[in-house]
């Protein structure tokens, strides 16, 4: 829900970035609304951040392990190790309600989606 909302407040503050440039309605409106939009866009962007972070580092883990020396050590340890190999074939990722992972290709898309949501509704305005 959050990438949900996030897209659609992103929209909805460019479409009144783009109304109050037009109307004049003064620079107080403008300067509250465009810092309004990049606070959601910032926190749009933590997120998906988030998201490649983890997924770059569960990649790191899987190859600092397998480069290791593991077929040289005694078996209990090699155990382990082979147990944390086989989990890290599973891509860590944090996800949006289990249909998307939030990654920074996710930001780019809901950055697309609000420029296209912003060009329609000046478009109709």
């Amino acid at each position: 829900m959050q990438v949900i909302w996030n897209t659609l407040v992103i929209c909805c503050l460019g479409f009144i970035i783009i109304i109050s440039i037009y109307n004049e309605t003064g620079i107080f409106v403008l300067v509250k609304t465009v810092s309004g939009y990049f606070v959601i866009m910032i926190e749009a962007f933590v997120i998906c951040f988030a998201g490649e972070y983890l997924s770059l580092k569960g990649k790191s883990i899987a190859n600092a392990i397998y480069e290791s020396m593991w077929y040289d050590m005694p078996s209990n340890k090699n155990k382990i190790i082979v147990f944390i190999i086989m989990r890290s074939q599973k891509r860590l990722a944090i996800t949006a309600g289990k249909m998307m992972d939030m990654s920074l290709e996710t930001f780019t898309r809901i950055m697309k989606a609000s420029a296209s949501y912003v060009s329609v509704l000046n478009a109709m305005y």
